[in-house]
């Protein structure tokens, strides 16, 4: 499958084109890495070798899963990363461009996946602690905690 349709978004599997796109999301997810007291071209290095680090860890640990590229059609909007491999469908990584975070690409993806899950699996996420915006939206979406470790909730809609 090369195009998947999450409500009024489109998912599509990402290009070479799409790399810069990618890392700069990348960096955008890692505040932590933006206040280190080193150039820019540091931080961009670090953030490539861990993107790629993510990326080989997601590939191993969830061999089956589905990566796709969010669109409005036009403009690359954020990433997903699915894994249905189980009775459980896992969002293993969804990310969001900063210029359109809470504008609904989130809700969104996530109101397609819901629907597609309703009745039949349950999702399942993590989010780390400190990510307020997240953990609000996946409140208001009707994820509830079923592990809290300190760092990171798995979270599970049913």
């Amino acid at each position: 499958m090369n195009v998947r349709r999450f409500g009024a978004l489109t998912g599509r599997a990402p290009h070479a084109t799409d790399t810069s796109f990618l890392a700069a999301l990348y960096l955008a997810t890692r505040p932590d890495l933006g206040v280190l007291p080193v150039p820019r071209s540091v931080i961009e290095g670090i953030a490539r070798h861990q993107q790629q680090l993510q990326v080989e860890e997601y590939t191993q640990r969830y061999p089956a899963a589905e990566t796709w590229l969010l669109t409005d059609g036009n403009e690359a909007l954020g990433r997903v990363v699915l894994d249905w491999a189980s009775d459980t469908l896992r969002v293993v990584d969804l990310a969001v461009a900063p210029h359109v975070r809470r504008h609904g690409v989130a809700r969104t993806v996530l109101g397609a996946l819901q629907d597609a899950c309703r009745g039949q699996r349950t999702m399942a996420l993590r989010v780390r602690c400190e990510n307020t915006a997240a953990r609000a939206l996946y409140a208001a979406c009707g994820f509830a905690i079923v592990q809290d470790d300190g760092a990171t909730l798995e979270l599970a809609w049913r």
